[in-house]
């Protein structure tokens, strides 16, 4: 007993073989945590420290269950529950109760440790607010990036999956700098564009916003996707400061037959799955956007028959790390494709979810960087 008469902490301890389960004892730490001394405390049952809470709008019943089912259990345990001191204030008291039994196993007292956690519960509190308010930004700013809805691409399908960064615990990450569009222009050609700027938060998306919309202003002003992407990159070249961006795009004829051009700016490979045989990456890679002044880019044209599809993806696809630090990798990105039950009925839909299948079973409950995917198939019709 001497040692919790000298506890900085408060405590008091409560007969629960009596009606009401009174206090019989408490410490001076009780007194200064809530202004009851002693006479004033002793013979009570410690809820009078909730008095009038439910009226201010703090919900005890389900602290003050847990409480019971404790003691009636005789087990022991920690509550968080809200207490008034005698002067009115309300704090948070982290209360831990622990029973004390007797030679013969009985519980006749239980000792509880109050500890006023206001300051941490107010933190937290406040924590909560700034992480709801940083989600609504960034809901906010990754719906700047993408297009609200894809336009109708005749010769064509397309399927998008976005995804944004996730953390180890479920939760959404910061705002990612993935982007993709679709535009159709006024000669009937469409132009499908995907990429990604380095860097996270509202800066990085920011900046993210302004190049999809520099690429789609230039987009049918020029005469193909590398010349849009090199005026593009000579455009950010002292915008995007120490970061960096890859683009992939492409242009889709609407005549059957007629190959697509394939412009990459330091951006993965794209894979092509055909109807009969491997899938396989197609394309030449090319700079960053960024870096450099006037970067070197170049059109490689792919031939896509009719129901074949050529799927676009952000690193986040094959990055993606097991809960071993695994890559995904390309080979298992191939293996995915390839994995599909039948190439020729196989929608966009349908080799989308594939892959994202195959990426959520590699990442397990891990965390995910942000993925997009868009996947182009030229119409078996």
């Amino acid at each position: 007993m001497s040692a919790l008469r000298a506890a900085e902490q408060a405590v008091c301890v409560a007969d629960v073989s009596l009606p009401d389960e009174p206090v019989v004892w408490v410490n001076e730490a009780f007194t200064r945590t809530t202004g009851y001394d002693a006479s004033q405390t002793v013979g009570r049952n410690c809820r009078f420290l909730q008095d009038g809470l439910s009226d201010r709008g703090y919900d005890v019943r389900t602290p003050a269950a847990q409480i019971r089912s404790l003691i009636e259990r005789r087990a022991g345990g920690t509550v968080l529950i809200p207490n008034r001191r005698r002067d009115g204030s309300v704090f948070c008291n982290e209360l831990a109760l622990s029973p004390l039994p007797d030679a013969t196993g009985a519980v006749r007292y239980y000792v509880a440790v109050q500890q006023d956690v206001t300051a941490r519960v107010q933190a937290q509190a406040a924590r909560d607010a700034v992480q709801a308010e940083a989600a609504e930004l960034a809901d906010h700013l990754q719906q700047q990036l993408v297009p609200q809805e894809l336009p109708d691409v005749p010769g064509w399908e397309v399927a998008v999956r976005y995804r944004p960064a996730s953390r180890a615990d479920g939760s959404r990450g910061e705002v990612s700098g993935d982007f993709y569009d679709l535009r159709v222009l006024t000669s009937g050609e469409a132009v499908a564009v995907i990429g990604d700027v380095s860097g996270r938060g509202p800066a990085a998306a920011a900046t993210t916003a302004a190049l999809r919309w520099a690429v789609r202003g230039v987009l049918g002003v020029v005469s193909g996707p590398a010349d849009a992407l090199r005026h593009v990159g000579g455009a950010v070249h002292d915008t995007l400061g120490d970061r960096f961006a890859t683009v992939a795009a492409v242009r889709l004829p609407p005549e059957p037959g007629r190959a697509v051009d394939l412009c990459l700016a330091g951006h993965p490979r794209p894979v092509l799955v055909p109807v009969a045989g491997p899938s396989r990456m197609v394309g030449a890679p090319g700079m960053l956007l960024g870096p450099f002044p006037d970067p070197d880019l170049r059109e490689t044209p792919v031939d896509l028959a009719a129901g074949e599809h050529l799927v676009l993806y952000t690193d986040g696809v094959t990055e993606a790390a097991s809960p071993t630090h695994e890559l995904f990798g390309d080979d298992r990105l191939l293996a995915a494709l390839d994995g599909l039950r039948d190439k020729a009925s196989a929608s966009p839909d349908d080799v989308a979810d594939a892959v994202l299948a195959a990426v959520g079973d590699h990442v397990g409950d891990g965390p995910t960087d942000d993925l997009t995917l868009m996947v182009l198939r030229r119409s078996p019709r």
